[in-house]
């Protein structure tokens, strides 16, 4: 009798235990968006793009403190004393990550922290099919089939015309649908020397268009980290992009004179350059240099064998790094800047949205001083496929980067030029390597 109501209290003892311990163990598990939303929290951004605090809070900081008004959100700029190795040296904490996706990988990937980001997206049911589906699969394909991070902002590479040197010229304005020898035909066309100016029909920034190229071709290979420099199909870009465009005598003098391939200011300023490949962004982050020009834009030209394919998105990626200290929050946080509400809100502000929504794509620069352009044109081709983004990117890109002026200026020949190209970047790619053991 006893030895029966024994065993019955050890069992009523153990099955409070249990209620006990799942009621403590599903706590966290259940909690949902509004209880983390509502709990103080402190979150810490931190970026290598330079920006000012009142440049993050227009863009990022008030749209957060607005939504989540219990949270604390902490800006720390990238400047001297406060670069992202001198902050780890310090023991700062930084929760969340941001930057173009080649400075994302860098930095997270070379300071150990990147965090897969996969099963907490799951469960607090982030849709990553909202999402224009090239820029998911780059993050995975960097990430080799994680998630490190998530976009937040976008830009893809178009074609701004100066309309005053068209007219000058009698030469018919470009349009949404050129292929590359159209272009090229057209430019020959701006290349002139009048009342001693000279006039050139075509430039593209190198950094930009190569980085992010239309036949998706990386730096580095992703299996070996060799350069892929000497591969015909950096022979096509190259020539496609500047040596056929600068395939005239007055164009060459004018690079020597410049001692750099036409860039913005040749554009804006002395408005001597009648077409250039930049940014979609270009525009709203030079508004008074623009102002000056009677511009428009039309979409990338395309290679003939690769009809509407423009060029790989440039996402801005924001990442949960490794050691922030409540990665619930900051999930909510990043997926909140992806929301509908948000990114109509940068697109209507000239901001390229990550998301593949066509309300919010009509909106584009909506609310802004050029809200009259062909703003569509960035949004006509589709996306090249997004190559993987190595470690080293950037430390390639800047040996890479240069081989367009030594062609054009004859200094050596596209074959030797890429193939001291891919011996440097090799060279660089083993000494990173080896700085960072």
């Amino acid at each position: 009798m006893y030895r029966k109501r024994g065993i019955l209290i050890q069992l009523i003892v153990i099955l409070a235990l249990l209620s006990t311990l799942a009621a403590c163990g599903g706590a966290e598990e259940t909690k949902s968006p509004n209880q983390i939303a509502n709990e103080p929290v402190e979150l810490v951004f931190h970026s290598n793009n330079g920006d000012s605090e009142e440049t993050f809070d227009a863009l990022f900081g008030n749209a957060l403190r607005k939504k989540f008004p219990n949270y604390t959100i902490k800006y720390i700029k990238s400047a001297k004393g406060s670069t992202l190795p001198e902050l780890l040296a310090q023991n700062q904490r930084i929760d969340i990550l941001f930057a173009s996706m080649p400075n994302f990988f860098e930095l997270a990937m070379n300071a150990g922290l990147q965090f897969d980001m996969t099963e907490l997206a799951k469960k607090q049911k982030v849709d990553l099919g909202k999402f224009e589906p090239t820029l998911i699969d780059g993050v995975k394909l960097s990430s080799d089939g994680k998630l490190y991070g998530l976009p937040v902002t976008n830009m893809t590479q178009v074609l701004f015309y100066n309309k005053t040197l068209f007219d000058k010229f009698g030469v018919p304005y470009p349009k949404d649908g050129m292929t590359w020898d159209d272009t090229i035909e057209m430019a020959k066309k701006l290349n002139r020397t009048e009342g001693g100016k000279r006039y050139l029909g075509f430039a593209a920034s190198p950094a930009h268009i190569l980085r992010s190229n239309s036949l998706s071709q990386p730096y580095l290979d992703p299996d070996t980290d060799k350069p892929t420099f000497e591969r015909d199909e950096w022979k096509k870009l190259i020539q496609t992009f500047f040596v056929a465009p600068a395939d005239e005598q007055g164009y060459k003098t004018r690079v020597s004179e410049l001692k750099r391939i036409p860039y913005r200011t040749e554009f804006t300023d002395s408005q001597e350059l009648a077409m250039f490949v930049f940014n979609s962004q270009f525009p709203f982050t030079v508004p008074k240099e623009i102002e000056k020009v009677n511009w428009d834009l039309v979409a990338l030209p395309t290679f003939k064998e690769k009809p509407k394919v423009g060029s790989q998105a440039t996402p801005y990626l924001m990442g949960i790094t490794s050691m922030a200290q409540n990665k619930e929050a900051a999930m909510l946080a990043i997926d909140y800047l992806t929301s509908k509400e948000v990114q109509e809100g940068y697109s209507r502000d000239g901001i390229m949205p990550v998301i593949n929504d066509a309300d919010v794509k009509k909106a584009y620069g909506q609310n802004s001083a050029f809200k009259d352009k062909n703003w569509q044109a960035i949004f006509y081709n589709t996306f090249a496929p997004m190559t993987k983004i190595s470690p080293y990117q950037l430390t390639v890109e800047n040996v890479f980067k240069n081989v367009p002026y030594d062609v054009i200026m004859g200094t050596a020949d596209i074959n030797t030029s890429l193939r001291t190209a891919a011996e440097k970047a090799d060279k660089a790619v083993a000494d990173a390597k080896r700085a960072s053991k």
